[in-house]
């Protein structure tokens, strides 16, 4: 849902775990985008991740796809930070974006 209602005028994007993403939404891509996925999704699944990425690679866009291990779709908004594995994951997560928009916002002056 995130892909889909990214207007043009987007600068560049990060999504985690997305959900119901069509390829031609994909291809609508225009800027830099980044993807934090995981390894257990019946949303973003392997195939879906898979065909992701070579869209976004033969689109061009500077792209970014990190993938999380022994976690689930929501992780980075619902999983349980008691458990290791899902605090760890959703600190790198956030890291991943803040990282991603730092490099992708900045202006020319700096």
């Amino acid at each position: 849902y995130a892909i889909r209602s990214l207007p043009s005028a987007v600068s560049c994007a990060y999504v985690a775990h997305p959900s119901y993403v069509t390829s031609d939404e994909v291809r609508a891509i225009r800027g830099p985008l980044s993807i934090t996925a995981c390894e257990i999704d019946d949303f973003f699944t392997v195939e879906k991740r898979q065909e992701t990425e070579a869209i976004l690679r033969k689109i061009g866009v500077p792209y970014q796809i990190n993938l999380f291990s022994h976690v689930r779709h929501g992780f980075t908004v619902r999983g349980d930070v008691s458990v290791r594995v899902n605090r760890w994951s959703k600190e790198q997560a956030f890291f991943q974006a803040v990282q991603w928009f730092d490099e992708h916002l900045k202006r020319d002056d700096q």
